[in-house]
């Protein structure tokens, strides 16, 4: 069974992962505005960030796999099963990211600090997508009747996700989750978490639980107004 200590270490496994993609893209974006003298090469930096997508992300990935089998082996399930990593983000996904993200070079006043500033955002969030892919998909095909939960990790989590993760480990295949293992904003912390018969969810359900009902029983049923609530209640975003 995983524990809070479980996930707090593969969270900083994939952490260091980001850490090193973004240090890269940093560097990479000082030699491109130190050598920019005319129109924003918009294809070039489309064509790095889905680079550093593609190989920060398979080692995001690499690790989740190492991480779920280990974790499946501790649970001591019936059947013989080995995850599988899932692919990195589309390149498509990633040029897109990148040509919103350098919007703010096209203003009146250009500012390439807050183009870095949305891209590595961008980045962040692809590089840890195949790593979060790789559990929801490998519980999908587990036969050991996995689930997952949306684990909350870091120092905050916003009123979205302590909204899913209360729910608990319900999470089976991409038609349970309504879409939600892909569903992560930039800078979040959250970490999907696969969790067997019999097992706990490494954190405390009943406490978001109790945030939600709260928020519910002031602002009524209608999901916005519970988040809203939910905000001004817990003084988070």
């Amino acid at each position: 069974m995983a524990t809070p200590a479980d996930v707090a270490a593969f969270r900083a496994t994939q952490a260091d992962v980001v850490t090193l993609a973004l240090a890269e893209l940093a560097d990479w974006w000082q030699q491109l505005l130190a050598l920019l003298t005319g129109d924003v090469p918009v294809a070039q930096i489309e064509t790095v960030t889905a680079d550093l997508v593609a190989v920060y992300g398979d080692a995001a990935a690499l690790a989740a796999v190492d991480w779920y089998d280990e974790l499946r082996d501790q649970a001591d399930v019936r059947g013989t099963f080995r995850a599988r990593m899932a692919e990195p983000a589309p390149r498509e996904q990633a040029a897109a990211v990148a040509r919103w993200a350098v919007g703010p070079l096209f203003g009146a006043q250009p500012d390439p600090a807050k183009s870095l500033e949305h891209l590595s955002g961008g980045v962040q969030r692809l590089v840890l997508q195949p790593g979060r892919q790789t559990i929801a998909t490998n519980v999908d095909q587990d036969p050991a009747d996995a689930r997952w939960a949306r684990v909350p990790s870091g120092p905050t989590t916003c009123a979205f996700c302590r909204l899913l993760a209360s729910r608990g480990a319900v999470y089976h295949s991409e038609e349970s989750a309504g879409g939600l293992a892909t569903s992560f904003h930039s800078l979040c912390d959250c970490v999907p978490t696969p969790v067997w018969p019999g097992e706990q969810e490494p954190y405390d359900v009943d406490a978001l639980v109790d945030e939600y009902s709260n928020a519910r029983a002031e602002a009524g049923g209608n999901p916005k107004a519970i988040l809203a609530q939910m905000r001004k209640d817990l003084g988070i975003n």
